[in-house]
């Protein structure tokens, strides 16, 4: 009788001492096992949300190895996060940013404008060395807002460096990359031709609007007298080091999982139903002042490419709420009666596609529209920035992502090259 109640003592005795471990580890691996989760979660999801970013990044034993991580999934929101953090924790960790810095220069030709606009102020801030060269290079890009940003940069240099390549961007088409380009000028050689950068209707980027007549007069003039004082002082500069630079590459290629949303008949419409043809993705609402001031532009540049270019106009209405940074917050449903919906955050679809059917024929809109009330593909291209353009190959590749409008030239500049260059298999 002892003897068994003896080994029943040593059971207990066995299992709760299993029951203190199994309580310990829980403890002990409790975060290990949350932040693998939350991991896991961030590395699956096709958006990044920022408040777990940051706290796997601030908690990562090695933050630089996490950032690479997080780089590599080729997802546009991830990467936006990386380049952000790298930004503003770049000064404070010297390691960091040293380990980072061949992702800092490569993400200056990266498929997001906005990343690289990151990229390049991170690198000014730390003072690399071939910052020069990267700036020279955006000065050939297809896109008008790069060739400013070049601008913008190389503007901080050396005269001599810089001054040869910012001149013949007096000859650019586009007026505020002139106008830009003549402010550099005047800075370097405090000569001043009465060109300024408002004679280019600055408030109107990317639209088709003209410039007024006595403006691109009294820019025209100023360009013909920069070029007379060229000829008396290009001597003065020698043969440029970074001319051999000048010359973009191709960014880097990120895949495009197909995708499918109804059009304003009910009809489901797949993405890749259009493989072959650019893809134009135009995220918009009616209700956004800078997506409709860009669609008369959108209508002349899918009238005047039908044979090689697709816009889908994807309509996040539906999508109603703004964060303190004028971005879209939430995710309404389109269940339930209206009434009872506007109660409970929710929106009607008919609604929606009453409303965005209204505007579509009010604007005389001649390319597909397609509805996303739950921002289920806006979220991979951070749509919620409005509007956001994101240019797509023939061969289905993401080739580059923007915020606001273009004019019809920038994107035709924009479309010749993704036709031109080969994919390489």
């Amino acid at each position: 009788m002892n003897g068994a109640r003896l080994f029943v003592n040593r059971r207990l005795k066995w299992l709760l001492a299993l029951l203190v471990g199994v309580a310990a580890a829980a403890i002990l691996f409790r975060k290990p096992v949350q932040e693998a989760v939350l991991l896991g979660s961030l590395l699956m999801s096709d958006s990044a949300p920022e408040t777990a970013f940051l706290a796997l990044a601030d908690g990562a034993k090695d933050r630089f190895a996490f950032l690479q991580r997080i780089w590599n999934t080729k997802k546009i929101p991830h990467r936006a996060l990386v380049a952000t953090y790298l930004k503003d924790n770049a000064g404070a960790h010297p390691d960091l940013y040293r380990r980072a810095e061949s992702l800092l220069t490569s993400a200056t030709m990266d498929v997001d404008a906005s990343v690289r606009e990151l990229a390049m102020a991170t690198l000014a801030q730390q003072r690399y060395p071939a910052m020069p060269r990267l700036a020279a290079t955006l000065l050939r890009d297809a896109d008008p807002q790069m060739r400013l940003l070049g601008v913008q940069h190389l503007r901080k240099q050396d005269a001599a460096l810089a001054l040869p390549l910012v001149f013949h961007l007096l000859d650019d088409p586009d007026p505020r990359v002139v106008t830009t380009a003549d402010a550099a000028l005047r800075n370097w050689t405090k000569q001043d031709f009465k060109i300024r950068v408002a004679h280019a209707n600055p408030n109107a980027i990317g639209t088709n609007s003209s410039v007024d007549p006595a403006n691109l007069k009294t820019i025209q003039d100023g360009v013909r007298r920069w070029k007379d004082w060229w000829n008396s002082h290009q001597q003065d500069y020698s043969t440029n080091r970074l001319a051999v630079f000048d010359q973009p590459g191709p960014s880097e290629l990120l895949p495009m999982a197909d995708f499918r949303l109804k059009d304003l008949k009910g009809k489901t419409v797949r993405f890749s139903d259009f493989k072959g043809k650019v893809v134009l993705l135009n995220f918009w609402t009616t209700w956004c002042p800078g997506c409709l001031v860009e669609i008369p532009d959108l209508i002349e540049l899918q009238r005047k490419n039908a044979d090689r270019l697709i816009i889908l106009g994807i309509s996040l209405d539906g999508q109603t709420e703004l964060d303190e940074h004028g971005h879209l917050a939430g995710t309404h449903s389109e269940e339930g009666d209206h009434d009872q919906g506007e109660a409970n955050g929710k929106v009607d679809l008919a609604e929606v596609r009453a409303k965005v059917e209204q505007s579509v024929k009010g604007n005389g809109i001649n390319y597909p529209v397609l509805l996303d009330p739950n921002n289920e593909v806006g979220r991979r291209f951070n749509g919620g920035e409005l509007p956001t353009n994101v240019l797509i190959d023939p061969q289905g590749y993401a080739r580059r992502r923007f915020i606001g409008g273009r004019s019809v030239a920038a994107f035709e500049a924009m479309i010749d090259e993704l036709v031109s260059r080969k994919v390489p298999q």
